[in-house]
């Protein structure tokens, strides 16, 4: 997807390089992450930009037309905070490449009480809460741009529980996900206590190169919430415990360690 939004005539001439980077990073014992991460450097090395800059705009052009939508929905609910779960991973949905309607114009706009309506095949919200309530460093690590939008409106929940939040954004430009630079641009630094990031390029999180700080953070978590498949695949290598995963199921081998049906909402919490 990514070639194709830069150069498309490039396509099988960077397919065949990345192939070859996939083949040579097969082997027992490698996370998806890990190998992904590989490929989609040697395609970005190839492109020379970043490929998924247009749909970052197209993503939180379509989040803030719901934004007053995901409001409405929080402050009628009986439960803001479950409310404000059920809008950031539905927010979740903002995520190109993985299902071709997301790529039709409005695609969101138009499904977006029916992600809601779905509500969650998981749901430990309650258990979360307790959680909250007692827990001093909180660990938030967002996924996509768009997504985050919504994902700002949960953060508003978390401000009444009594933890610190560090927020956790990208080292480096990859896929479509949120940097530090974006972090910024949105006020992020001003809705937690600490903003820092993973340090380099990696799909999901890159727990095979941790920098100090970020190593420290998360042993230091009283509560770790993620967001996406990405983060869930890494944290499957890790012992990080808890950790609410707050994510769409996308995919037959996330649905299947999940427990979770295809195309459901989620807010796991592994204690």
């Amino acid at each position: 997807m990514e070639i194709n939004e830069v150069d498309p005539s490039r396509e099988m001439e960077i397919m065949t390089e990345c192939v070859k980077v996939l083949a040579a990073n097969i082997h027992p014992g490698v996370t998806s992450s890990g190998c992904a991460t590989k490929v989609h450097a040697k395609a970005y090395e190839m492109l020379g930009t970043d490929p998924y800059a247009k749909l970052k705009e197209k993503s939180t052009a379509q989040a803030e037309k719901l934004l007053p939508r995901a409001k409405e929905f929080i402050e009628n609910s009986k439960d803001p905070f479950r409310a404000a779960v059920l809008c950031s991973i539905a927010g979740n949905v903002l995520d190109y490449g993985i299902d071709k309607k997301l790529d039709e114009p409005g695609y969101m706009v138009k499904h977006f009480e029916e992600l809601l309506k779905q509500g969650l095949a998981i749901d430990h919200t309650p258990r979360l809460k307790e959680l909250l309530a007692s827990a001093r460093k909180i660990v938030f690590m967002p996924d996509n741009m768009g997504e985050i939008l919504f994902d700002m409106l949960l953060l508003e929940q978390l401000e009444k529980y009594p933890g610190k939040i560090t927020m956790v954004v990208k080292g480096r430009t990859i896929l479509t996900d949120v940097t530090m630079p974006d972090a910024l641009a949105l006020g992020l630094d001003k809705k937690v206590h600490r903003l820092i990031t993973t340090g380099g390029f990696a799909v999901g999180f890159p727990f095979w190169d941790m920098t100090d700080e970020l190593r420290k953070a998360f042993e230091e978590a009283d509560l770790i919430i993620s967001k996406g498949m990405g983060n869930f695949e890494c944290f499957t290598e890790l012992d990080y415990r808890p950790i609410a995963h707050l994510m769409r199921i996308k995919c037959e081998p996330v649905a299947d360690a999940s427990g979770a049906p295809l195309s459901s909402s989620v807010a796991l919490l592994v204690e």
